[in-house]
C-alpha cells in the first residue's frame, strides 16, 4: 500500500444496525489520493465485530482492523487507534453517523492544503434519526445546532464542531491525544479544547456527514440521571481547562458565559409554555417479562416526533411494556398500541390523564403500561402518536380546552357510576339486605 494521504478512523462500540452503511460509504469517496481504513473494535457484545471482520476481507487492500479485548471506552480506544494512522491527516467518523458527499475528502484536503495557518477542517452535516431517516438538513447553517468556532465559544457552551466531519493533520491529531484525560466523559470536548489551544476551524458550509440520533449512546443517554452525571464530568472538564489555560479567561470567555446563561434561561422559559421536546428527545420502549421489571438493558428507542407509527418487535418471552413518551410533561392527541392485525393493546397503567384518544401528562417522565396478549402476530406491535400542538399561539385557551375535555370525561364517568350505583339500590338484591341491616340498627 502507498504512503496514504488521509487516514479514515472509525471507533466502533456495539454499533451493529448502523456500522455496515458507515464502512460502505468510506469507499464511496472520489479522491486523487490515496486514503487507508481503520476500524476499531471496543469489545462489542452485539455482531459489529463479525460486521467489521466481512468489511476487512472483501477490502483488504485499503481496510485495517482492531479490537480491544475488553472495553476501553472511547478515549482510550481513539488514542490507541491513531498511534496507527499512516496518512497525513486523520479523518475520524463515528461508528453510527455515515458521510453523504463523496467529494468531502477531496474538498477538506483541498481546503487544508490552500490554509496553511489551519491543521484542523469540518463540515456542516445534515441530521438523521436512529432508523437511518432523514430528520434535518445543514445542522450549523440552519441554526439547529451552533458552529462552536472558537476556544471561547467551546468552553462556555460545551459546543459542537461535529466530529465526524473532521479533518486534522495527524501530527497535530497525535500532540492533542498526549493531552487526553482517558477518563473524560466526552473525548471530543477535551480534543476540541485542545486542538483550538493550537490551531485555527478551518469551516466547510457543505453538509458532508449524517449526524444519527441514537438515543442511549455516551452522547445522548437515556435517562436524566445518567445526563445529570454526564453534566458533572462535563463540568469537571471545564474547571480543569481554566485551570489549564488561565490566559485564556477573558472579556470573550466572560461574554460567551453570560450569553449561554441567558439563553438557557429563555429556553426553560420557553418550555414551560411549549412542553414539545422535538428534535433531540426520544420514545422509550422498556421490556419485561412475569419474573423481570423494566430495565435499561431490556429497551429500545427512537427519536420524538410530533407524529409517528412506531413499530416494536417484541422480544421472546416478554409480556409486559412500558412506553415512556419523553421525559418531560407532554400532550398527546393520539396515543394508541395495536397488534400488526390491528387488535388494539389496552392500557393497563398510566401517569397521565386519559382523555378521548389522547393523554395529558402533567408530571415529568410520561409513562404508559401495556400487559400483552398471549398471542403476537409475526412478534410486532405498532405504537401511534401525535403530539398536541400547543406552538399554535392563536389559541391561547388550547390546554384549558383540553383539560375542560379531560375533566368532562371524569365527570361523566362520575355520573355512569351514580347511574349505576341508584339502579343498584333501587333492585330487589340491594333492597332486602338493605332492609335487614336496618332492622338491626333499629334495635340498638
Amino acid at each position: 500500500m502507498t504512503q496514504p494521504m488521509v487516514s479514515i478512523i472509525c471507533t466502533v462500540y456495539n454499533k451493529e444496525p448502523w456500522i455496515e452503511q458507515t464502512l460502505s460509504r468510506f469507499l464511496e469517496q472520489k479522491t486523487n489520493f490515496s486514503y487507508e481504513i481503520l476500524v476499531i473494535d471496543d469489545a462489542s457484545t452485539d455482531n459489529s465485530w463479525q460486521l467489521i471482520q466481512s468489511f476487512q476481507s472483501e477490502h483488504p487492500d485499503v481496510v485495517r482492523i482492531f479490537a480491544n479485548e475488553r472495553n476501553e471506552g472511547i478515549a482510550r480506544t481513539w488514542v490507541t487507534v491513531c498511534q496507527k494512522a499512516r496518512g497525513k491527516y486523520i479523518a475520524r467518523c463515528d461508528g453510527d453517523d455515515f458521510w453523504l458527499d463523496p467529494l468531502k475528502l477531496q474538498k477538506q484536503v483541498d481546503l487544508l492544503e490552500a490554509t496553511p495557518d489551519s491543521a484542523w477542517s469540518n463540515t456542516d452535516f445534515d441530521i438523521y434519526d436512529e432508523n437511518g431517516d432523514f430528520v434535518s438538513s445543514a445542522g450549523f447553517e440552519s441554526g439547529t445546532i451552533p458552529l462552536a468556532d472558537s476556544y471561547e465559544k467551546m468552553l462556555a457552551t460545551r459546543g459542537f464542531t461535529m466530529a465526524s466531519t473532521w479533518l486534522v493533520e495527524r501530527t497535530m491529531m497525535l500532540e492533542v491525544n498526549e493531552q487526553l484525560d482517558l477518563t473524560t466523559a466526552d473525548d471530543t470536548f477535551d480534543l476540541q479544547l485542545e486542538l483550538f489551544q493550537r490551531t485555527t476551524l478551518t469551516y466547510l458550509p457543505d453538509a458532508t456527514v449524517a449526524y444519527v440520533i441514537n438515543q442511549g449512546s455516551d452522547s445522548r443517554p437515556r435517562s436524566v440521571k445518567e445526563q445529570a452525571v454526564r453534566f458533572h464530568r462535563l463540568l469537571d472538564t471545564q474547571k480543569k481547562f481554566v485551570t489549564r489555560y488561565p490566559e485564556r479567561i477573558s472579556e470573550k470567555l466572560v461574554q460567551e458565559l453570560l450569553e449561554r446563561a441567558n439563553n438557557l434561561e429563555l429556553s426553560l422559559s420557553e418550555a414551560v409554555v411549549d412542553p414539545e421536546g422535538l428534535g433531540f428527545e426520544g420514545v422509550t420502549i422498556y421490556f419485561s417479562d412475569d419474573q423481570s421489571g423494566f430495565t435499561e438493558t431490556r429497551s429500545s428507542s427512537f427519536t420524538l416526533r410530533k407524529e409517528a407509527q412506531i413499530d416494536i418487535r417484541i422480544p421472546e418471552g416478554c409480556s409486559r411494556i412500558r412506553v415512556d413518551l419523553s421525559e418531560r410533561p407532554n400532550f398527546y392527541d393520539l396515543v394508541h398500541l395495536e397488534c400488526k392485525d390491528g387488535q388494539p393493546i389496552a392500557v393497563s397503567w398510566s401517569n397521565g390523564v386519559a382523555f378521548e384518544q389522547g393523554y395529558l401528562f402533567f408530571e415529568s417522565d410520561p409513562q404508559l403500561i401495556y400487559d400483552l396478549p398471549d398471542q403476537i402476530p409475526d412478534g410486532i406491535v405498532r405504537l401511534s402518536y401525535k403530539m398536541s400542538q400547543m406552538k399554535n399561539r392563536e389559541h391561547p385557551d388550547y390546554l384549558v380546552k383540553k383539560m375542560v375535555t379531560a375533566l368532562a370525561e371524569v365527570q361523566n364517568h362520575l355520573e355512569e357510576l351514580e347511574a349505576e350505583n341508584i339502579c343498584m339500590k333501587n333492585s330487589r338484591r340491594w333492597r332486602i339486605p338493605t332492609a335487614i341491616i336496618n332492622v338491626f340498627r333499629r334495635r340498638k
